[in-house]
């Protein structure tokens, strides 16, 4: 797993590759929570190289997005894989987060 941070317009994107697991879980919260605390507005998170992402690494997203909306700030997930995005269909998370397409759908829901 290796994460990518890049902020355009004072939006954080987070390219995640790679698998998130069971295995190396703790890693990812940690890192993405260290990314995604500390700003303003949302977290976009790019899964085009998202391979996997097990029952704990949704935990982990589910984690920091009950952080986030404490601060009336969201994760948005944009460019899942279509097996990767069948995870989250299946498990009801499609309905807890916000996802897109592709990066510009993403940017284009935040402008309203």
């Amino acid at each position: 797993m290796e994460i990518t941070p890049t902020e355009i317009q004072n939006i954080r994107f987070l390219k995640v590759s790679g698998r998130i697991d069971s295995s190396n879980a703790p890693d990812a919260e940690e890192k993405l929570r260290g990314y995604a605390e500390g700003g303003d507005g949302p977290v976009i998170i790019d899964g085009s190289e998202l391979t996997y992402i097990s029952s704990g690494g949704l935990r982990v997203l589910l984690t920091i997005e009950k952080g986030l909306a404490k601060e009336d700030r969201h994760i948005i997930l944009c460019s899942l894989r279509p097996d990767v995005e069948k995870i989250f269909r299946l498990t009801g998370f499609s309905s807890i987060f916000s996802i897109h397409p592709s990066i510009d759908a993403a940017m284009a829901y935040l402008q309203g």
